[in-house]
């Protein structure tokens, strides 16, 4: 499981909140009050850390249960699985116009592409895949590689 789909799962579940804090931990909230903190790295129930004494006073036997669950679904998912991918664009040379070519593939045919939005986007493990199989190219791919922003 993702870090980004438990803490959507997490998020659903009627009086529980949860989000990643500026260091990539997860915090899980019940109301306004932090309850658990997941550090990001975290294999087992004993790298959380727990905000609260006692959950008793906080979640209701159901809630307990479903949390339980979900961590443990995380726990259970290599650390790192649990991140989403980076998205890149090949960007290419740029127009005498000062329009920007991104590499686009659509159907099986490569070709240039000056919109970002319809541009296709590659994971990482997309690109060492086509370096692999044009090792010639890897170089060139490596230098066109852009992050992609969330837009």
């Amino acid at each position: 499981m993702k870090i980004d789909e438990f803490i959507k799962e997490v998020q659903e579940y009627d009086g529980l909140d949860a989000d990643k804090d500026e260091n990539g931990n997860i915090d899980i909230y019940y109301g306004d009050d932090v309850i658990i903190v997941i550090p990001s790295k975290s294999k087992t129930w004993f790298d959380i850390q727990y905000a609260v004494d006692s959950f008793d006073e906080y979640l209701f036997p159901s809630a307990k249960r479903f949390l339980s669950e979900k961590i443990n679904t995380l726990f259970e998912t290599p650390i790192k699985e649990r991140f989403l991918e980076k998205k890149y664009r090949l960007r290419w040379i740029t127009d005498d116009d000062g329009t920007p070519n991104y590499v686009h593939k659509l159907c099986g045919s490569w070709n240039w592409s000056t919109t970002k939005r319809d541009t296709k986007t590659f994971t990482e493990s997309e690109l060492e895949h086509l370096k692999k199989e044009n090792p010639k190219l890897a170089p060139a791919i490596d230098a066109m590689k852009e992050p992609v922003e969330d837009e």
